[in-house]
C-alpha cells in the first residue's frame, strides 16, 4: 500500500512540476503591453525647440528623442487653445464633434455673431484614453494640467487616471513655485519648482510601476504664462543673441526646464529597465503666444501668427514619437497628424484596435513603422467658431488637404486659400486666382462640418457698428 502511495505521489509531483514548468513559460512567452508616456508642453510653438530650428531655446533632451525616434513636420493640434486639444487628445474625437471648442468666447454680446452653445467640460460619458487603457491592464497616471472639469466630479480620478498630480480645474498656475494653491498637489519645500516637481513625481511612479504595463501622461504647464523660471535659469539666456523674436529669457528659462523634466523621465525609464518597452510621445496643445498683455513671449515665424488662431502659427505644433524597433530611427515625415490621431494610434500600437465609427482620429502606426514610405492620404479640419479680440481672432473654420489649406471666415464667408509646400507663410491668397479648388475645399469643409454635428456661430440681432467692441 505504501509503495502504491509512493508512486502515485511521484506521478502527482512529477506532474506538479511540468504544470509549473508549462505556466511560466506560457507567462514568459505572453507578450508584455508596451508602457505609454505621453508629455504635452502648454503653449510651445512649432519652433520652439532646437532640432525644429530655434537657435535661442535649448533643448537637447527633446532633440535626442527626435534623433531616437520619428519627428512629424506637419503635426497640429486639434485647435488653436487648450481645452478642446486636450479633450480631443482624451477621446480621438475633434473638438468640433464634442462641441467643446473654446476655453472661453470673449465676444460680450456686442459682435455681429453670436457663438453657440458650447461646453466647456468634457462630459464623463465619452470614453477617455486613460479609461480604455486601464480596460486592458493598464495603471494610469496624470502629472500637470488637465483643464477640462470646473469640479471635483469632473476631475480626472473620474475619467480613468488611478493617479492624479495637480490636475485640476485651472488652465495656468497661480505660481510655478510652492506653495502652488492647487487641491492635487501638496507644496513643497519653498522655492520649489513645479515642473522640477512634477518629474520627480514621474520618476516615482515609473519606478513604481516598472513591472507593470503603465500609461504616463505628463502634459506640463510649462511654458504656459506666468512666465516665471528660477532666476539662475533666466540668468543663462538673458545676455545670449537672440533669434529673431525668439529672445524672453523667462520663456527660455521655462522651455529649459521643460526639456530637463524630459530628460529625468527618460533616464527613468532607462534605468528602471523599460526604456525598449516604451512608447515615448512628445506634443504641444497649440501653437506659440507672441504677446501677452504687451509682453513679447516667442515668435513663430516663419509661420503666421499665433495661438487662437488658425493660421499655421496657432496650429501647427512639433510631435515626435519613439517606440523602440518600430519608429524609423531619427528621421522626419511630411505625414499629416493631429492630436486626436494618438488614441487611435496607441490603442493599435498595443493591440486593442480602435473601431468606433464615432472616434474621427487615424491610426498613424502605418506612418509610425514605415515614415515618409507609407501610403496614408489625410485631411485635416478645424472649427473655432469663438471670438478672441486681443488676438484679433474671429469665427473661423479651416480645412486641410494635401498642400492645400483654406480658411472661412464666418462673418464675411471670405475665404483664403494657401499653397504651405510654397507660402507656409500663408502670405498668399490664392482664392480668387483658383476659384475651383478654393471653392471644391470649401464644400469638403462644410461636408465635414455637417457630419461632424459642428455648431455654427449666429448672427447677433443686437449688434450694430456703433455699440461694437474696437
Amino acid at each position: 500500500m505504501n509503495k502504491v502511495f509512493s508512486v502515485f505521489a511521484a506521478i502527482v509531483f512529477i506532474i506538479t512540476l511540468n504544470t509549473i514548468g508549462y505556466t511560466q513559460r506560457t507567462k514568459a512567452a505572453e507578450p508584455t503591453l508596451p508602457n505609454i508616456v505621453l508629455i504635452m508642453a502648454d503653449d510651445l510653438g512649432w519652433r520652439d525647440l532646437s532640432c525644429t530650428g530655434s537657435q535661442y531655446y535649448e533643448t537637447p533632451a527633446i532633440d535626442k528623442l527626435a534623433q531616437q525616434g520619428l519627428r512629424f513636420i506637419n503635426a497640429y493640434s486639434a485647435a488653436p487653445v487648450c481645452a478642446p486639444t486636450r479633450a480631443a487628445l482624451m477621446t480621438g474625437k475633434s473638438p468640433a464633434q464634442l462641441h467643446l471648442t473654446a476655453v472661453f468666447d470673449r465676444d460680450g454680446g456686442t459682435m455681429p455673431l453670436l457663438p453657440p452653445n458650447w461646453i466647456n467640460e468634457l462630459p464623463l460619458a465619452e470614453k477617455t484614453i486613460a479609461e480604455r487603457l486601464k480596460e486592458v491592464g493598464y495603471r494610469t497616471a496624470i502629472m500637470g494640467k488637465w483643464h477640462l472639469g470646473l469640479t471635483e466630479d469632473m476631475w480626472p480620478e473620474n475619467q480613468g487616471f488611478d493617479v492624479n498630480v495637480g490636475a485640476w480645474k485651472s488652465g495656468r498656475p497661480t505660481s510655478y513655485f510652492s506653495p502652488y494653491e492647487n487641491p492635487r498637489l501638496p507644496d513643497g519645500d519653498e522655492g520649489e519648482y513645479l515642473t522640477d516637481r512634477l518629474a520627480r513625481e514621474a520618476v516615482q511612479f515609473i519606478q513604481d510601476n516598472k513591472n507593470s504595463s503603465f500609461f504616463l501622461y505628463l502634459p506640463f504647464y510649462n511654458p504656459h504664462a506666468p512666465l516665471e523660471a528660477p532666476p539662475a535659469s533666466v540668468a543663462k539666456f538673458k545676455n545670449k543673441k537672440p533669434d529673431g523674436g525668439q529672445k524672453n529669457p523667462a520663456y527660455a528659462a521655462m522651455v529649459h526646464h521643460l526639456d530637463q523634466a524630459l530628460a529625468s523621465v527618460v533616464q527613468a525609464l532607462e534605468t528602471s529597465g523599460v526604456s525598449q518597452n516604451t512608447i515615448v510621445i512628445f506634443t504641444s496643445d497649440n501653437g506659440g503666444v507672441h504677446t501677452l498683455w504687451d509682453l513679447e513671449i516667442t515668435d513663430n515665424a516663419p509661420l503666421r501668427a499665433e495661438k487662437f488662431l488658425l493660421y499655421e502659427g496657432g496650429i501647427r505644433v512639433p510631435l515626435i514619437i519613439k517606440w523602440p524597433g518600430k519608429t524609423p530611427v531619427g528621421e522626419t515625415t511630411n505625414q499629416l497628424a493631429v492630436t486626436h490621431d494618438l488614441l487611435p494610434t496607441i490603442m493599435s500600437a498595443i493591440g486593442h484596435p480602435v473601431h468606433e465609427t464615432s472616434v474621427e482620429g487615424k491610426d498613424l502606426t502605418a506612418v509610425l513603422k514605415n515614415g515618409e514610405s507609407a501610403t496614408f492620404p489625410r485631411m485635416l479640419a478645424w472649427h473655432y467658431p469663438h471670438y478672441m479680440p486681443r488676438q484679433n481672432m474671429k469665427p473661423s473654420s479651416a480645412i486641410r488637404v494635401g498642400d492645400h489649406k483654406l480658411i472661412h471666415w464666418h462673418e464675411t464667408h471670405r475665404l483664403e486659400l494657401y499653397d504651405l509646400s510654397e507660402d507656409m507663410g500663408e502670405s498668399n491668397n490664392l482664392a480668387v486666382r483658383q476659384p475651383g479648388l478654393a471653392s471644391a475645399l470649401y464644400q469638403k469643409l462644410e461636408s465635414w462640418r455637417k457630419h461632424t454635428g459642428a455648431q455654427m456661430p449666429q448672427p447677433n440681432p443686437t449688434f450694430s457698428t456703433e455699440t461694437a467692441k474696437p
